[in-house]
């Protein structure tokens, strides 16, 4: 019973935290927040570009055909056998044009306010002097390496930061 005594003894002469140790709690976690909040917000973004990756990469299929069965890349959207530009839309991407087999993604409607009415372009890249050789694509800001030629214009206009690393060039 005597142990029993002291240990509520005890309890009676603690504390609890000094306002000094919880302002530092607070201050701590206010830095934590400053730093994490705008690293969210860009992988946030991040995130929205791969919508325009994952439709750009069902339509290098189409393009790529068309090119083994033709040796040049189609002009148009019609060229190519696809929809017209604002017929290939969606959550974050208000059209996709073809133009001289570049893949142009504009990206908009639900997307992130900096990410609006930007562009995403994937361009096919041929070995120099041999069309029959397969084709490469180049996202974003991407240039060919040695021995290969970018086809057609590149109008990536988004943040390199908002890109995947193999999207930002070299």
């Amino acid at each position: 019973m005597m142990s029993f005594v002291k240990t509520h003894r005890s309890f009676e002469n603690t504390q609890g935290f000094t306002l000094i140790e919880l302002m530092v709690v607070v201050a701590i976690i206010g830095i934590l927040a400053s730093v994490a909040l705008p690293a969210y917000k860009v992988y946030v973004q991040r995130s929205e570009v791969t919508e325009a990756i994952s439709m750009a990469a069902a339509l290098r299929e189409t393009i790529t055909e068309y090119y083994i069965e033709n040796l040049e890349f189609p002009d148009t959207n019609a060229t190519a056998a696809l929809p017209e530009s604002n017929y290939l839309i969606g959550n974050r991407i208000t059209g996709v044009e073809i133009e001289q087999g570049v893949i142009h993604v504009a990206i908009g409607n639900k997307a992130s306010k900096p990410l609006q009415g930007k562009i995403l372009s994937f361009r096919p890249a041929v070995v120099t002097d041999s069309p029959t050789s397969p084709i490469a694509w180049l996202c974003g800001y991407d240039e060919p390496v040695k021995g290969m030629e970018a086809v057609g214009q590149n109008k990536t206009d988004l943040n390199k930061e908002f890109l995947p690393s193999a999207c930002r060039g070299g």
